[in-house]
């Protein structure tokens, strides 16, 4: 039995095919039929829940020229438990999903005869499901959770035949040294005492230096080559050495291995982070490996090299192979496209048994051999989101596993950072990595969370981030799979066992029927792209002004069976406009910025954030304009140009600016202060700002929503304030009267309360106006859930809408109004005895549970009306603006509200008796 490392290898060794079709049968399951190798069973119509054993059967004879001689099978890959053999007599087994092995199959041959191969094989099972090898043991990494583990002979199986071969071969090829080093161990023939070792290494077909030594078996090749002014490799020249090894008897080639290098390093010059000395800006895109219809991550040239292709056009240079190992095509693909790789390991959730424990170095030390010479794999991670399961000594025996099979790269023992999930307190990493997920008003508090300035200076980049649901075209889904709901939605998916998620795909035709959202499927969808490509640019933007960061990884590639947060559809097809994404997405990114302010309050100073999004009619817009870029050239200078415009078209405000000073690469730098007025208008308005810099090797642009509102005039003497807990701040005060229970007994103005006692309720059944803030718990039944995570929120037709100014989804001008409480909605009768037709003005429809609630809703309660309102109109969470003097948006909507009311009011009051 050969891992990786050991396996001899030999280009010139006759080979035999065995990819075709095999005899398949599960005995236990009474089940018998055909399959074809490569691939694995659950995707060629056989149960997602079977685990085996299954048995692979196939006959095959062999050249005459074949006996005598040595003869190998080889797997590329097996999964998982693997037991092999041959006319009867078991020659080898193996553990492991993602590695090749060989077994010997000389003794057993039987020549000029029919000889019989068969692969007995139990795949990895979830602990629900049963199983011989429970998942969370077997380093089966996350495609588990996604849709179901799979079994079988997945990647290649062939025959070879060998007489003379090399093994251990490692080929390094050092860029500051420029030096190509070779090592291996010799196989020669028997009949040979000693040969020659012929190392050839070329260039685009060009020979640039060969050398040669005498080959002995006792004597391992370790060999050296100066490469004069080596190229180096990179995603703009992902330039490639061909390094060729012969065993050679004279004239005769005994065997020979071409293994394809680059020169590169990524490197940390403290914070910064260099490819080959230079910077650069990493832009990740994370893939679990999901294929719904090859399910295990075999992927063919054009499939690898067409993803590549997709994934660069909307201005990635990386893709993480988050917790699977790939074959090795896509590796050799990303190679050739210049495509950087972030190689993950698959350890997650993992029960650290005994087993475990001691296989897991030797399986990482043939995972590294996978990987090791391929230039395009530039970071390692050992796993993902480790607890203090995987405990220091087990996680630095990995690393060094791991760190002595590859220079010039960078690893992290645990992505995601052992503090954050209850592990290590200290890692082993050369960065940090944290996986931001949350909320875009929390994003800067815990970005400055993480911040420790005593701690050694380091690159960040985020090994997660930046999800952000979209909606399935579930009837396009369905009509392109033939008219038939595809198994990755129905309970043939065995993740709707132990993932809540899953359960809810299946529920959602159910559940979208209930919630009745008021808009089409197209719709829907739209919606949601729009809100994503909001939040996507929000984040990009907000990290590329972090010194620290050097890099992102954007969660993730394509929509899953558990989650529609992919930058590409169930369809292969982007969610947005490439050009579009890549204004925030590129070497070189143009971000916005406000400045800083502080409040005197209660004897101290406090942080008073300001609206970076909204202004007042009149007003100065003041922002700091920050470039972010990792180009190669030094940028001494450059021209600024920036225009506002309004929805239709007109053209507002525009200047040029010369910026005359060095602009660094690798980190973010202010060109200027843009100043102007915001335009006077009697409602509130849109308006678009449009920058462009180009200078010396740089050119970017960006662009911007804005949102100017007239001061809404709230006096305090027609709005009365009734909270009798002290719920809100004193400054509601300055927009409205505190009162008493007694004093609304003969008040038909507004109400803003806090509660809904029995006074309230009196006031409301006899013809009052509400509006009913509740950003707690009570006093109405509410869900605590991320306002734009997981949920796309919608607004209903409504005049409110004619008031309040919006485009067709939810934007930032909605920043410093969100919040984690929304309206049960469906509950609210159980709660408020009275009360009418519900009208819902702002909705959330959770994109993975599908259920619908309220952040914002009126009706009627007796002869009054209600209005709910569970969005921040003052602000102040995370870096939402600070109070209803700062939050412009929050303010102007509580007018908008009232004036809601005060029509209402009036009308119930004209309809009183005298």
């Amino acid at each position: 039995m050969h891992s990786p490392g050991r396996m001899i290898r030999n280009d010139r060794a006759p080979t035999i095919s065995l990819d075709g079709t095999w005899a398949f049968c599960a005995d236990d399951a009474g089940i018998a039929g055909e399959i074809v190798v490569p691939g694995c069973w659950e995707a060629q119509g056989y149960p997602k829940t079977l685990d085996g054993p299954v048995r692979y059967r196939r006959t095959f004879q062999l050249p005459a020229a074949w006996f005598g001689q040595r003869v190998v099978a080889e797997f590329d890959a097996v999964s998982y438990a693997s037991t092999v053999s041959c006319n009867g007599q078991q020659v080898g087994h193996h553990l492991g999903l993602w590695t090749p092995f060989a077994v010997d199959l000389t003794a057993v041959l039987r020549p000029d005869q029919e000889n019989v191969l068969e692969v007995e094989v139990v795949k990895p099972c979830h602990a629900l499901t049963g199983g011989e090898y429970p998942l969370r043991t077997t380093l089966a990494g996350f495609l588990p959770d996604i849709a179901t583990s799979f079994g079988g002979l997945w990647q290649g199986v062939r025959l070879r035949r060998l007489t003379a071969g090399i093994c251990d071969l490692c080929v390094d090829a050092d860029p500051t040294t420029g030096t190509l080093s070779v090592r291996a161990l010799l196989i020669l023939p028997l009949a040979v005492e000693a040969g020659v070792v012929r190392v050839a290494v070329h260039y685009d077909s060009a020979l640039v230096v060969e050398y040669a030594m005498p080959a002995m078996v006792d004597r391992p090749v370790d060999i050296a080559l100066p490469i004069e002014n080596p190229r180096l490799w990179s995603p703009r020249q992902p330039a490639l050495y061909a390094v060729e090894v012969q065993l050679r008897d004279g004239d005769r080639v005994l065997a020979s291995v071409t293994q394809r290098v680059g020169f590169r390093q990524l490197a940390c010059d403290g914070e910064k982070l260099l490819l080959n000395g230079e910077p650069i800006s990493l832009r990740g895109v994370l893939s679990w490996g999901w294929n719904p219809d090859m399910i295990a991550p075999a992927y063919t040239p054009e499939q690898a090299r067409a993803e590549m292709r997709r994934v660069r056009a909307l201005g990635f240079n990386l893709i993480k192979l988050c917790l699977f190992v790939p074959n090795q095509t896509y590796y050799d693909l990303a190679d050739e496209e210049g495509m950087l790789l972030w190689q993950e390991w698959p350890l997650w959730l993992p029960e650290v048994t005994a087993e475990l424990r001691a296989r897991a170095p030797a399986e990482y030390a043939d995972y590294m051999h996978l990987a090791r010479h391929h230039p395009s794999v530039v970071i390692y991670s050992l796993g993902c989101e480790l607890d203090q399961s995987v405990d220091h000594a087990l996680l630095q025996q990995l690393d060094r596993v791991a760190r002595r099979a590859v220079e010039n790269v960078l690893f992290c023992d645990n992505s995601g950072s052992g503090e954050a999930y209850g592990g290590l307190a200290v890692d082993f990493a050369d960065f940090a990595d944290y996986h931001t997920y949350g909320d875009l008003h929390y994003l800067d508090p815990i970005l400055d969370h993480w911040r420790r300035d005593w701690q050694r200076p380091r690159p960040w980049i985020f090994g997660e981030f930046c999800d952000s649901d979209g909606f399935r075209d579930r009837e396009r889904v369905i009509e392109t799979n033939g008219g038939a709901t595809p198994w990755w939605m129905t309970a043939d998916n065995p993740t709707h066992i132990w993932r809540p998620e899953m359960r809810a795909v299946l529920a959602a035709p159910e559940r979208l029927a209930a919630a009745q959202p008021g808009f089409a499927m197209p719709e829907l969808i739209e919606i949601a792209k729009a809100q994503s490509l909001m939040v996507r640019k929000a984040t990009l933007e907000t990290v590329r002004k972090r010194r620290a960061v050097q890099g992102y990884v954007v969660t993730g590639l394509r929509d899953v069976p558990i989650t529609t947060s992919g930058i590409f559809d169930d369809f292969d097809e982007p969610k947005c406009v490439a050009d579009v994404f890549r204004l925030f997405n590129d070497d070189a990114v143009l971000c916005l910025d406000v400045g800083r302010s502080r409040i005197w309050q209660h004897g101290g100073d406090r942080p008073e954030r300001l609206d970076r999004y909204c202004w007042w009619a009149g007003e100065p817009v003041r922002l700091n304009v920050i470039l972010s870029h990792a180009v190669r050239s030094l940028v001494e200078s450059g021209l600024l140009t920036w225009q506002v415009t309004d929805d239709d078209g007109r053209l507002l405000q525009a200047r040029t600016a010369l910026v005359e000073r060095p602009l660094p690469a690798g980190q973010p730098v202010e060109l200027c202060v843009l100043e102007f007025d915001a335009p006077v208008r009697p409602t509130p308005q849109a308006l678009t700002l449009g920058m462009q810099f180009e200078g010396v090797g740089i050119r970017c642009r960006n662009q911007w929503p804005l949102w100017v509102f007239p001061q809404p005039d709230l006096c305090a003497d027609a709005v009365l304030l009734y909270d009798p807990a002290h719920l809100l701040e004193g400054e509601w005060r300055a927009y409205s009267h505190p009162c008493q229970s007694a004093d609304l007994c003969a008040w038909r103005a507004p109400v803003i309360a806090t509660v809904l006692d029995e006074p309230i309720r009196a006031f409301l059944h006899a013809g009052g106006g509400v509006l009913l803030l509740q950003t707690g718990d009570g006093p109405l039944p509410v869900r605590r859930t991320p306002f734009w995570r997981e949920a796309i929120k919608l607004l209903p037709p409504h005049p409110l809408w004619q008031r309040f100014p919006q485009r067709g989804f939810a934007d930032l001008q909605f920043f410093g109004l969100a919040t984690d409480v929304s309206f049960d909605t469906a509950h609210l009768a159980e709660h408020l005895p009275g009360i009418g037709a519900v009208t819902p003005l702002l909705r959330r429809l959770d994109a993975r549970e599908f259920t619908m609630t309220d952040y914002l809703w009126t009706a009627a309660v007796g002869a009054g009306q209600l209005i709910a309102c569970a969005l921040r109109l003052q602000g102040g969470a995370g870096a939402q603006p600070t109070g209803l003097k700062r939050n412009v948006a929050g303010r102007f909507l509580l007018a908008s509200l009232l004036d809601l009311l005060h029509d209402g009011a009036l009308h119930a009051q004209r309809a009183l008796p005298p």
